[in-house]
């Protein structure tokens, strides 16, 4: 799998789905059994623990196992999130717990068997690789609860996208850091699934695609050669991504710095919109507007909408365009 994670995640979480399916299943399934008639479980011997040992705490109420803060794997994960997000930000979240899914009732066996049927059909139809890998879900305590009982609804964490949920690299677990909602204790939750990407087309946000555009393709991206997003239509979500971890966290509100008024030349939204609509399409221009909108009636932070913007617009328009503006500002001034 590559261009996905270092090689010491590969190691533990990352590993190529073997030819034999049933594999797959007893390292899921199985994980809560201290021994196995039909194979080793490699996940469980790597991390050097042992599932029944006390490493490993089971909430029979959801059906998830607690990992261990001295277990490799919550050791593995918490590195890959705080990396993730940039120095600044790790450094004001703290990790308070990592679940395993057991798939303890057989519902979610079934839901894990599904998943394993649809990455050998898109191993078959790929020549041989499904192209799996791990990415992270952000949404409230409630809507993950409902996701491990229940699975994905397609009103979760669309955004642009209407008709499917978007999920973010392991490597990139910022982007999906606003939709991890806190719950009434201050925790905030991602999941880390594990998802069948399989053939990816790039899907532009705001066209209303709902499916992949032939049988070619099995999922879309924002961009084929770093995505930053990887969009399962809805009717995927429950068959290609398996979610495997919970991890909560709590963040530490940042430190509030005195605001100063900008002395080099700057442009207004409303300058920038305009100036954007010569070179963007109506659909993008009119999505742009609406987080515009939602900033000014504080739905979301100033933040996210230039980060929104930067997506839809690209960096190398946007410092066109100020660059016009710096140009016509200092002839201006002469």
């Amino acid at each position: 799998m590559e261009n996905f994670v270092k090689p010491q995640f590969f190691s533990l979480l990352h590993q190529e789905y073997p030819t034999n399916h049933k594999i797959m299943v007893n390292q899921f399934a199985e994980s809560t059994s201290s021994s196995n008639d039909d194979v080793e479980d490699p996940e469980v011997s790597d991390s050097e623990s042992s599932v029944n040992g006390s490493k490993y705490q089971e909430n029979n109420n959801t059906g998830l196992m607690r990992i261990d803060e001295g277990d490799k794997i919550h050791g593995i994960i918490s590195k890959r999130l705080l990396s993730g997000l940039g120095c600044f930000e790790s450094s004001t979240t703290q990790i308070t717990a990592i679940h395993k899914e057991t798939c303890s009732s057989f519902t979610k066996q079934a839901k894990l068997q599904s998943f394993v049927i649809f990455s050998k059909a898109v191993e078959k139809k790929n020549g041989g690789n499904a192209n799996v890998k791990y990415a992270w879900f952000g949404a409230s305590k409630d809507e993950i609860n409902n996701i491990l009982s229940h699975g994905f609804s397609h009103t979760l964490n669309n955004g642009a996208y209407s008709n499917a949920i978007c999920l973010t690299p392991d490597d990139n677990p910022l982007d999906c850091l606003q939709s991890a909602v806190a719950d009434k204790n201050g925790l905030k939750h991602l999941l880390l699934c594990r998802v069948i990407l399989g053939k990816s087309e790039v899907v532009h946000p705001g066209t209303g695609q709902c499916h992949p555009s032939s049988e070619e393709f099995d999922i879309g991206v924002d961009n084929l050669l770093s995505p930053r997003k990887y969009i399962v239509w809805s009717t995927h979500m429950n068959s290609y991504v398996f979610p495997e971890f919970m991890v909560s966290f709590r963040v530490t509100p940042h430190v509030k710095v005195p605001v100063r008024n900008p002395k080099s030349p700057w442009i207004t939204f409303a300058a920038l919109i305009s100036a954007l609509s010569k070179f963007l399409p109506p659909h993008t221009i009119k999505l742009i507007t609406k987080y515009h909108s939602d900033h000014k009636e504080r739905k979301i932070t100033r933040r996210d909408l230039i980060q929104h913007v930067r997506k839809l617009a690209g960096d190398a328009l946007l410092t066109a365009i100020i660059k016009s503006c710096k140009n016509k500002h200092n002839k201006g001034s002469t």
